[in-house]
């Protein structure tokens, strides 16, 4: 869990971030700006995709952390909202932070399909509107910016679909030469596995190893 104490003590703070953490990285990243300190995003693999342009601070991701750092925040490891975080610690949530917040409820929540979605989450999404974050801008740049590169392995994906079990199971396959040729990465299968889930009749979608003697990877 993250440690605003530790923060406190810090002068010198790298956040480690990736995909899936960079709205919730990028409003930590203006809390702690506000805190006059030296802090630095870093995501090491360089796999943050342009539909993040919306989210503040994407031009500032570095791919190196720096040796002077005092404090280093993983939150590609931190599984809870930083929202209710900063609501529990009473922090003030600017323009900036209501953006990366909303995106982050955005990505967490499935585009708000997600069957974790209850009243709790639209009054916190609600909230974070009236205090001016960019969800028209998130929306369309999130939901709407498509890569090349994911029409391709969907191409791939799609190509190879076995459905089984009277329609109720999708089984993909996938080997490392697809993902090549494709451009695209392991975290784009996620977006694609939650697709097919959306076919007619499917319940479960599983995803195998090509390269390796057809091995479970992954299911939802």
């Amino acid at each position: 869990m993250i440690s605003l104490k530790e923060i406190e003590k810090a002068n010198n703070i790298t956040i480690l971030t990736d995909y899936k953490s960079f709205a919730n990285a990028s409003a930590l990243y203006t809390h702690i700006l506000r805190l006059h300190k030296k802090v630095n995003l870093v995501s090491e693999n360089s796999n943050l995709k342009v539909a993040l342009l919306c989210i503040p601070w994407f031009d500032k991701v570095r791919t190196t952390v720096g040796s002077s750092s005092e404090l280093i925040i993983d939150m590609s490891l931190e599984d809870d909202s930083l929202y209710d975080l900063l609501k529990k610690e009473n922090i003030v949530i600017n323009k900036k932070m209501a953006t990366a917040l909303y995106a982050d409820f955005l990505l967490r929540y499935d585009d708000f399909f997600s069957d974790e979605v209850d009243g709790m989450v639209f009054a916190s999404v609600s909230e974070l509107i009236a205090l001016g974050a960019e969800y028209k801008l998130c929306n369309k740049m999130i939901k709407k910016s498509i890569p090349l590169s994911l029409i391709r392995l969907k191409s791939i994906l799609f190509s190879g679909m076995l459905l089984k079990e009277n329609a109720s199971l999708a089984v993909l396959k996938i080997g490392l030469d697809d993902l090549k040729s494709s451009g695209a990465s392991f975290e784009d299968i996620d977006t694609i596995m939650k697709e097919v889930l959306n076919i007619v009749h499917v319940e479960k979608v599983v995803l195998l190893d090509g390269d390796n003697e057809n091995k479970l990877l992954k299911e939802i």
